[in-house]
């Protein structure tokens, strides 16, 4: 019973030996099971200690590659950060040189047009441009206030032409029955 260990059940069944030799008594040969039995189970956990370094090593690797990817990836994003500042920046000079083209071109045709008399000339065109304006609107508000005076006028007589026209037709009724007064009438109001 000393020779049994909590391992002997699991070496047995990795052990070499035939079956017809498991049922032999321990006598037969104890020295030899011992020594392969300690052998074997060491070998297996060398071989598992082995195995397992190299899955280690192996995710060691795979975790190397992956942080080499993330790093590359942040150097790529750095990378377009800065190219899309450059852009900006480029289209902003751009919008600068363009703005500085157009007014050197207005200038070059002011320079070139002998008609041009200078900034003082143009000053003074803009300013009597400005008072014709001006003019121009007061005179249709003149204009806008003489219709309405004179609509107003015209409504004023058409209205006291009405009312002498009712007043009329009854003072006509009274020298209607004379040949004359009618034609009087008739006269009156064409007048």
């Amino acid at each position: 019973m000393d020779d049994l260990q909590l391992s002997d059940p699991d070496v047995d069944f990795d052990s070499p030996q035939a079956p017809n030799d498991a049922g032999a008594s321990p006598s037969a040969s104890p020295s030899r099971p011992k020594p392969q039995r300690a052998e074997s189970r060491y070998t297996t956990e060398e071989a598992r200690d082995a195995a397992l370094r190299r899955e280690l090593d192996q995710v060691r690797g795979v975790n190397k590659v992956i942080e080499d990817v993330i790093e590359s990836l942040e150097k790529a994003k750095n990378n377009m950060d800065t190219v899309n500042r450059t852009v900006t920046s480029a289209s902003t000079l751009l919008q600068t040189w363009t703005r500085i083209l157009s007014t050197t071109e207005h200038n070059q045709r002011l320079i070139l047009d002998p008609n041009w008399q200078g900034a003082t000339q143009d000053l003074a065109e803009i300013e009597a441009d400005t008072i014709a304006q001006r003019q121009a609107v007061e005179r249709r508000e003149r204009e806008e206030l003489l219709r309405r005076e004179a609509a107003a006028r015209k409504a004023d007589e058409e209205e006291r032409r009405r009312a002498e026209a009712a007043s009329r037709p009854s003072s006509a009724a009274s020298t209607r029955g004379r040949r004359g007064g009618s034609e009087t009438s008739a006269s009156v109001l064409i007048g």
